[in-house]
């Protein structure tokens, strides 16, 4: 027996075999700072903080601080939409939980504010429950009566392939790619247009 054959098997076995992946991201918005998560089997893949200043979105990890000024047209933003997109059909969602903290420094508009959240979050999930009715939802929320907070948290675990991923990763750059070359040809245009 030629057990050659047995490697492309298990290579083309992990390429299509679906993946769990687990996504964390918590938020301070009234400190504009946070912290997102991306974990392969339990084992963390990516964690990075955030802080928001003036435009620009400060970034640290373990190791090092980075400063990204990020514009409404820039080609990250293009490709984060376009990825999106791409893999959002291809993704199998398993558990999605909201985790929240509010206050209002008044007892009855914090009251207020976490029911209409709740309210809002449950009809959402309510809706995602017809298109996912093998996925799990909860919302989790604490209210501080006599304090200003604001704090959002997002656990989700979905599961894809690694195929789906290279292959939505590469469309996506395709797609990038053209769109940033016909907007820098519509810029062109408008320049000569009015030099002219």
């Amino acid at each position: 027996m030629n057990y050659y054959l047995l490697i492309p098997f298990f290579l083309i076995l992990i390429l299509f075999i679906p993946v769990k992946l687990k996504l964390k991201f918590s938020c301070n918005l009234l400190k504009q700072n946070g912290a997102f998560g991306i974990f392969i089997f339990f084992k963390k893949v990516v964690h990075q903080q955030f802080w928001l200043n003036n435009g620009k979105i400060i970034l640290k990890d373990e190791k090092k601080t980075s400063v990204v000024e990020i514009e409404l047209d820039s080609k990250e933003l293009i490709f984060a939409e376009v990825f999106s997109k791409q893999i959002k059909n291809k993704t199998r969602l398993k558990e999605l939980y909201l985790f929240y903290n509010v206050g209002l420094n008044d007892a009855f508009l914090s009251s207020m504010l976490a029911g209409y959240i709740n309210l809002t979050s449950l009809i959402f999930f309510t809706k995602l429950k017809n298109t996912r009715p093998t996925a799990s939802f909860a919302v989790y929320d604490t209210v501080s009566y006599n304090r200003m907070v604001i704090e959002l948290a997002v656990k989700m675990v979905i599961s894809i392939s690694l195929f789906d991923i290279v292959y939505s990763f590469i469309l996506s750059l395709i797609i990038t790619n053209r769109i940033a070359k016909s907007k820098m040809h519509e810029k062109i245009k408008s320049q000569k247009l009015e030099e002219t």
